[in-house]
């Protein structure tokens, strides 16, 4: 096992929460250069410049650590989009759904290698429970969304169900599209934007009032 390096001019003692933030920081870089199977705790902790009893005050094990970093991931992805809807008007609600799914589409594009280490991973005895309410923070946030709109006309369809449809929609394509073996990604994901935005359109009647 590696010796924990000790920095000079650092101080001995952090807080609590900054030791464990360094912790996921840590972990976050070490999953995606190693993997989830071949990290190791201690290059974790040598990463993090902690004993590696430090780290079993935090978290019981890898599998525990892994869920600590997913549900940091999904916390920041969805405070990030909850902003990017914020900064719309109020009352533009056609023009916070378009945000939302726009930059649904960038978050995952500009952290795809950290997503895909994280959720193409099914640990040995993990809760499934842990992964699908992380999961489900996310869309929580998009279906709740699509339950404010305003005076939805004749005919639009039920809100739960929407929300299921253009979530999947928006994710499943994301998710090929980086895995294609395209040059212009950037390209490609504003052309997907926009087939999502007129999906979105198009399946919630829009066209028929807001």
């Amino acid at each position: 096992m590696s010796q924990r390096r000790t920095s000079p001019g650092r101080p001995r003692t952090k807080p609590a929460e900054e030791r464990r933030a360094d912790l996921l920081d840590a972990a976050e870089r070490v999953f995606v250069e190693k993997g989830i199977d071949a990290a190791r705790l201690d290059e974790i902790t040598d990463r993090a410049d902690v004993a590696i009893g430090t780290l079993y005050l935090h978290f019981r094990s890898k599998n525990d650590l892994l869920a600590a970093v997913r549900a940091r991931f999904n916390d920041r992805l969805v405070e990030r989009q909850n902003a990017v809807v914020r900064a719309m008007p109020a009352d533009d609600w056609i023009g916070r759904v378009d945000a939302w799914l726009s930059d649904a589409v960038r978050a995952y594009v500009e952290h795809a290698e950290l997503h895909d280490v994280l959720y193409d991973h099914t640990p040995i005895n993990a809760k499934t429970t842990m992964q699908v309410s992380s999961e489900n923070a996310h869309m929580e946030a998009f279906r709740q969304l699509i339950t404010e709109r305003p005076d939805a006309p004749a005919g639009a369809p039920d809100p739960a169900m929407a929300a299921n449809l253009i979530y999947s929609a928006w994710y499943g394509a994301t998710h090929a599209l980086l895995h294609h073996e395209a040059v212009d990604i950037d390209r490609l994901a504003n052309e997907l934007i926009a087939d999502i935005t007129d999906l979105a359109h198009r399946y919630l009647r829009i066209e028929d009032g807001s």
